[in-house]
């Protein structure tokens, strides 16, 4: 059961690398998969149920890849391996960070809220005690993240060398947080 669902996500990654969001189609993915439709709705219920679980997915993944990088170390070094981190699940999940750019309106916010609340508590952690600049929570993803987010997005259009600006890019976040 579980292999049939990872087919079903894996044909909607795939479909949406290779046509973006509206190449996912009930007809597409079950020509791509091999299934019925009948197996997408007892999966996932719909196309959105498809969607929504191929975000927490990625989402999930993408985190996991981030979250070691919080431990004790003084802030500059871990801002530095988080961005770090998050760079290079980029480059190596280019179908999934598509995704996640392309279908922010298909996550649970909720569910995101709880999955990033470590990355949150770390930063709260440090910000009270003066190690980062004190970044109100709904302002730390766009302001301290956002030459990340803005590289991610070049380079997910092949205008950008990320690899090339990886320690740029962890150098200026490091400054926006820098107390």
């Amino acid at each position: 059961m579980a292999d049939r669902r990872q087919s079903l996500l894996d044909a909607a990654l795939a479909l949406v690398s290779e046509g973006g969001l509206d190449a996912v189609t009930i007809a597409a993915l079950t020509e791509r998969s091999g299934m019925s439709n009948g197996s997408i709705y007892h999966h996932f219920g719909s196309r959105a149920g498809v969607f929504a679980q191929l975000y927490a997915d990625s989402y999930a993944g993408c985190l996991t890849a981030m979250v070691p990088a919080l431990d004790d170390r003084p802030a500059r070094p871990v801002v530095r391996d988080l961005v770090l981190r998050y760079v290079d699940w980029v480059m190596e999940n280019p179908s999934r960070a598509r995704f996640l750019y392309a279908a922010p309106d298909h996550a649970d916010p909720v569910a995101k809220q709880a999955q990033f609340a470590p990355v949150m508590r770390w930063f709260s952690e440090r910000m009270a005690a003066g190690e980062l600049r004190t970044v109100p929570p709904w302002a730390l993803e766009p302001v301290a993240l956002g030459p990340v987010h803005e590289s991610v997005r070049r380079y997910l259009l092949g205008t950008f060398d990320l690899a090339a600006a990886r320690d740029l890019i962890a150098d200026t976040v490091w400054a926006a947080l820098s107390p």
